[in-house]
C-alpha cells in the first residue's frame, strides 16, 4: 500500500485531507487509483492513518482518514541523530541521505571540509538541497518512517562547532583510530545512549579525502569524541550507514 506524508497536524478520524500536487499526480495518474483506493498517510505530527480516496478536488487527491495506526512510533530511533558529512560526489551524498534515512537518521548536515573532492556552487546549492530533500522524503515513505529527515544548508567546520553545544553527544568517525585497533569508544557511546530517549547525537564524517589532523584536533578541542567504525577503513558513503546500523543494534535490537 502506498504511503505519503502530509503537512497537517491535529487531525482526527473522518477528517478530509489532500495530498500535495506531486503526490496527487503519482497516486492518481501513475498509480491510476480510483475512489475507494486506500493509502497510509503520515501527518506533520507523526501520526499514521489508514485513509481512503474520496475523489479529486482541484487536481489534488482527497482522502478521508479511516483509522489511526497504533504503536507506529516504534519505527523511529529513540535518539535524534544528525549526520554531518563532507561534500562527497553527488551520487555518494545521494546514497548517504537515502540509506541514512532508511537507518533512522533525523538530520543531514553537509559540511565543507579541507579535503572535499567537490565544492558546491552557491547558485546550484538550492537545487542540490531540493534533490536531497526529495530523496529523503521518498526513502522515508519507502521504509515507513514517521518523519522526513531534514537536509540542511552546508556549514563550515567553524559554524558546526558553534552549534555543537546543542547536542548531548558529539562524535567524529576517525580512520586513524581504526588503524590503531581502538574499538571501545563506539561501544561505550552506544551504551551511554541507552535509556536516553530523545537525546541529540551529532556525528561528523569526512568526505572521500577524509579529515585532516587539524580538523580532528579542532573537533576534539570542542569536546567531540573520536570513534573507530570497526577494524576496517570504510568509504565516505559507507561510514554513516555503519554507525547508524551499530547504533540501531545497540538501542533497538540488543537484549
Amino acid at each position: 500500500m502506498q504511503r505519503y506524508f502530509i503537512d497537517q497536524t491535529g487531525l482526527l478520524v473522518q477528517d478530509l485531507v489532500s495530498l500535495t500536487a506531486d503526490d496527487s499526480r503519482h497516486f492518481l495518474r501513475v498509480m491510476r487509483s480510483q475512489p475507494g483506493a486506500k493509502a497510509w498517510l503520515v501527518t506533520g505530527d507523526g501520526q499514521c492513518y489508514l485513509a481512503q480516496l474520496e475523489g479529486e478536488v482541484d487536481r489534488l487527491a482527497q482522502f478521508r482518514l479511516l483509522e489511526l495506526q497504533a504503536e507506529a512510533d516504534r519505527v523511529e530511533l529513540p535518539v535524534e541523530v544528525t549526520i554531518a558529512c563532507g561534500l562527497s560526489k553527488n551520487d555518494k551524498l545521494d546514497y548517504i541521505v537515502q540509506k541514512g534515512t532508511e537507518c533512522g537518521a533525523s538530520y543531514f548536515q553537509p559540511l565543507a571540509l579541507s579535503r572535499d573532492v567537490v565544492k558546491w556552487d552557491n547558485k546550484k546549492a538550492g537545487q542540490r538541497l531540493d534533490r536531497l530533500q526529495k530523496i529523503a522524503k521518498e526513502a522515508a515513505e519507502q521504509c515507513h518512517r514517521l518523519r522526513i529527515p531534514q537536509v540542511a544548508q552546508p556549514l563550515s567546520l567553524a559554524q558546526l562547532l558553534a552549534q555543537s553545544a546543542d547536542y548531548d553527544v558529539c562524535l567524529v568517525a576517525y580512520e586513524e583510530d581504526a588503524k590503531q585497533g581502538e574499538h571501545s569508544r563506539l561501544r561505550l557511546a552506544c551504551q551511554t545512549l541507552k535509556g536516553q530517549s530523545g537525546a541529540k547525537v551529532l556525528v561528523v564524517f569526512g568526505s572521500e579525502g577524509g579529515l585532516t589532523p587539524e580538523e580532528v584536533a579542532q573537533l576534539s578541542q570542542a569536546g567531540f569524541q573520536t570513534v573507530a567504525l570497526g577494524p576496517r577503513i570504510l568509504r565516505a558513503e559507507t561510514a554513516p550507514i555503519y554507525f547508524l546500523s551499530a547504533l540501531s543494534y545497540a538501542l533497538e535490537l540488543e537484549l
